[in-house]
């Protein structure tokens, strides 16, 4: 987690003198699209485009392209305090079209609302996954006019302490069965009340502590699977699940649990390796003036996520494809890891030598996802706050920042291809 320097120099200013409060020093103004795209400093062989942007698009933490090419975002304006006590949720899915087929997404409908800390989804049939407020729901519009009118609780369980922590990135697999990262703080999975498939005779709450989550969305089988991922998760062409936490930008999951239940004696020390450098030894080399909480941290990875396996084909074949891509909205940045496959597992080097594959010196651009368009390119889903920090997890002195929601009221969809190419949406 990351605070400008003079923020830090106020604080440490008060703990000396006593000063009960401090003047907070005003934020960075906010940029407009055009000006924030010209701010972008990018891999010399890729363009950015402007895909979405206030106000058809408002706290992005998700994105999924239809069957029929229509945009679905998940917006995520209950961070980071959820709504007050009594009140709906802040959380909705909107889906925009392009209807001048210009690779520039508007006219947004809203598909649901009032929901809490959604954080993702996937299509499935005539309808979306989505989880939400610790629950896996089935949400489908059956009348035709855009709107859901009709949702299902399918799980229902999973951890709500925290917002940042809950289950996210409802992913279909090569089995074909729907993964669901765990969010880091477990929980005790139970069918929900609309479990449309046969209920198991005896249902007893399933651990997910530690571990991830899969379920057959034909049969309802569900089950606890290795892990754990907090907010990503990705696979490559060869099946390889890749997840990532705050300090981790790109973990294998080398051990399936479900091979581990064939050798009950079998000692690991652990079940997935670190495919990218992890906590002091991550580096980063941001442009923006931020600087963490810690100076430990400085540089490191903080707040990594949306590990994304890059499988398109609108970037470089030779140089892009089975990178992975991972967000650090604290630091200005996405990074690019080149993977490399070493024994059962993977090691990495960066994409380039001491420069990221997208950087700005905006303080608000907040990277916080990723994901892949039917045109081959890799979107970007860009929260675009003042902060992106939660209370929880700040000093004291810092809890009540009087900028802490600038930003509400904005969000940008972001798209990368090759430089000299085309994306079959323009």
């Amino acid at each position: 987690m990351r605070v400008r320097w003079s923020a830090r120099l106020l604080c440490l200013f008060a703990q000396l003198t006593g000063v009960a409060s401090v003047a907070w020093p005003q934020a960075a103004q906010p940029l407009s699209p055009p000006a924030a795209q010209q701010s972008f400093v990018l891999h010399p062989d890729c363009r950015i485009e402007l895909v979405a942007c206030e106000p058809d698009v408002i706290d992005p933490v998700h994105i999924a392209f239809a069957p029929d090419g229509k945009l679905w975002v998940v917006e995520y304006s209950d961070y980071p305090n959820g709504p007050k006590e009594g009140e709906p949720g802040l959380s909705r899915i909107r889906v925009l079209s392009d209807p001048e087929q210009d690779g520039t997404f508007g006219n947004a409908v809203t598909f649901a609302e009032g929901l809490i800390f959604a954080n993702g989804l996937m299509h499935w049939k005539d309808g979306v996954v989505v989880t939400t407020n610790g629950q896996v729901l089935f949400m489908r519009d059956t009348d035709g006019d855009g709107v859901c009118d009709d949702t299902q609780q399918w799980f229902t369980g999973f951890a709500t302490e925290n917002p940042q922590l809950r289950c996210n990135h409802p992913t279909l697999g090569p089995d074909n069965k729907i993964y669901i990262a765990n969010g880091l703080r477990g929980g005790a999975i139970l069918p929900g009340k609309e479990y449309p498939w046969q209920r198991p005779e005896k249902v007893e709450p399933l651990s997910i502590s530690g571990r991830d989550f899969r379920f057959d969305p034909l049969t309802g089988e569900y089950e606890a699977i290795s892990g754990n991922g907090q907010f990503g998760l990705s696979f490559d062409d060869h099946g390889n699940r890749f997840v990532c936490s705050n300090r981790n930008p790109c973990n294998h999951i080398v051990l399936e649990e479900e091979d581990l239940r064939r050798a009950p004696y079998l000692r690991v020390s652990r079940i997935f390796e670190e495919a990218s450098p992890a906590g002091e030894k991550s580096r980063l080399y941001p442009i923006s003036r931020t600087w963490t909480t810690s100076n430990l941290h400085a540089n490191q990875f903080t707040a990594a996520c949306g590990v994304t396996i890059y499988r398109g084909n609108a970037l470089s074949h030779d140089e892009f494809y089975g990178n992975s891509f991972t967000c650090e909205p604290t630091a200005n940045l996405v990074h690019r890891d080149v993977l490399k496959p070493t024994g059962l597992t993977f090691t990495s080097h960066p994409g380039r030598p001491e420069v990221e594959f997208l950087a700005t010196k905006d303080e608000w651009f907040r990277p916080v996802n990723l994901a892949h368009g039917p045109d081959g390119a890799l979107y970007v889903v860009d929260m675009y706050r003042a902060v992106i920090e939660h209370p929880q997890f700040v000093p004291e002195e810092l809890k009540n920042r009087p900028d802490q929601m600038l930003g509400i009221d904005k969000g940008r969809i972001w798209r990368i291809v090759a430089k000299d190419g085309t994306a079959a949406t323009s």
